[in-house]
């Protein structure tokens, strides 16, 4: 079963932070076994990724961009056309980019994973977020 992982919530709460984090704990632990399997990769330090690799024979795509009017449509699209086993993006709570995601049920199973303002506790909870995602990505 291929599966879409959705961090949804208002703006500026950590979406694109944890899928940044998510991507770092891949790079970790898997390090040289990842292979980078498009030159339509968007890595930034500061901003926004889309990057497809694969580990362990799944292809994951990944995309931080949710907000409405941003190119998570394009890359929903790639990832599809790729045939990844598991996306994992960002969505606001309602409107285009939560419909985006859903048109691409049955094919993928979407677990939409709610973001919360965590405060002071921001960094902390991102990180563990993100590691819960990995584990289920790596499994």
């Amino acid at each position: 079963m291929k599966n879409i992982y959705a961090f949804y919530g208002r703006g500026d709460i950590g979406k694109t932070s944890t899928i940044k984090e998510v991507y770092n704990l891949l790079i970790k632990k898997f390090g040289k076994e990842i292979i980078i399997e498009t030159n339509t990769n968007i890595l930034s330090v500061k901003g926004d990724i889309r990057v497809t690799v694969k580990i362990k024979g799944k292809l994951i795509g990944i995309e931080s961009q949710g907000d409405p009017d941003s190119r998570l449509k394009a890359s929903l699209d790639i990832f599809v056309k790729m045939d990844c086993d598991i996306i994992l993006c960002a969505t606001r709570t309602r409107g285009s980019t939560v419909d985006f995601v859903k048109e691409l049920e049955p094919e993928y199973k979407i677990e939409w994973i709610k973001k919360y303002d965590f405060g002071n506790g921001f960094e902390q909870k991102n990180k563990e977020q993100a590691e819960e995602i990995l584990t289920k990505i790596i499994q």
